[in-house]
Formats: C-alpha cells, structure tokens, sequence
C-alpha cells in the first residue's frame, strides 16, 4: 500500500513538473516571439517613416536638421508602437499556450501569466518613458513647448 502511495505521488509530481516546464517554456517562446517581431517592425517602420520625413523635410528646409530630427523622431514613435504592439502580441501567445496546455489552472499557471502581463505592462511603461525623455529635448532644441 505504502509503495503505491509512494509511486502516485511521484508519477503526480513529475506531471506537475511537466506542466510548469511547458508553461515555462510557452511564456519564453512567446515572448521572444514576440520581441523579436517588435524590433524587426520597429526597425521597418522606423526606417521607412524617417526616410520619408527627411526626405521631405529635407525639400523643404536645410537637410542636415530635418534628416537628424525626422530619423529621431521616426525612430522614437516606431519603437514605440511595434514595442506596444509586439508584446501585446507576446502575452496573448503566452495565455494561449498557457489555456492550451492546460497549465493555467495550476499555481504555476497562473502565476506564469500574471508574470508575463507585469512584464509586458512594465516595459510598455519603460519605452513610453524611453520615448518622451527621446522627443522632449528635440521639441525645446527647435524652440517649440
């Protein structure tokens, strides 16, 4: 009776082992799915919103100013938005992955989620700083408030 006590136990810890193991590994999957989509689509937009501000500024005004400031600001507000909408992207895959393994109804499932909404809502919170200690300089530096 003892042993099969003992076996029941630890044929349920070793499941529960696995369990937190895959949710584990879904959370880091999805997020650095995640955040590697952000920056390939920061980059693009970044560098496809710059170019055509310089350009344009450029046509209009002195080309040394406005291609600094276009490629700044581009850069700045792409980051932002494929940031914000990257990791957004990363928690829904977490939560999915999470919901479909069935490791959401457990403590660890649970707490790998709340992990990742903290982890995504605190560096969405981080680049939105990033980004206005980013354009405020520029904004004072051409004489506008």
């Amino acid at each position: 009776m003892a042993g099969a006590l003992a076996a029941g136990f630890f044929a349920g810890a070793a499941f529960f082992t696995a369990a937190v193991d895959l949710a584990a590994a879904a959370l880091a999957g999805a997020l650095a799915a995640g955040f590697a989509a952000a920056l390939a689509a920061g980059f693009a937009a970044a560098f496809t919103a710059g170019f055509a501000a310089a350009l344009a500024g450029a046509l209009a005004a002195a080309f040394g100013a406005a291609l600094a400031a276009g490629f700044a600001a581009a850069l700045a507000a792409g980051f932002a938005v494929a940031l914000a909408a990257g990791f957004a992207a990363a928690l829904a895959g977490a939560l999915a992955a999470a919901f479909g393994a069935a490791a959401f109804f457990t403590a660890a499932g649970f707490a790998a989620a709340f992990g990742a909404a903290f982890f995504a809502g605190a560096f969405a919170a981080g680049a939105l700083v990033v980004v206005f200690a980013m354009r405020c300089p520029l904004r004072f530096a051409q004489g506008r408030e």
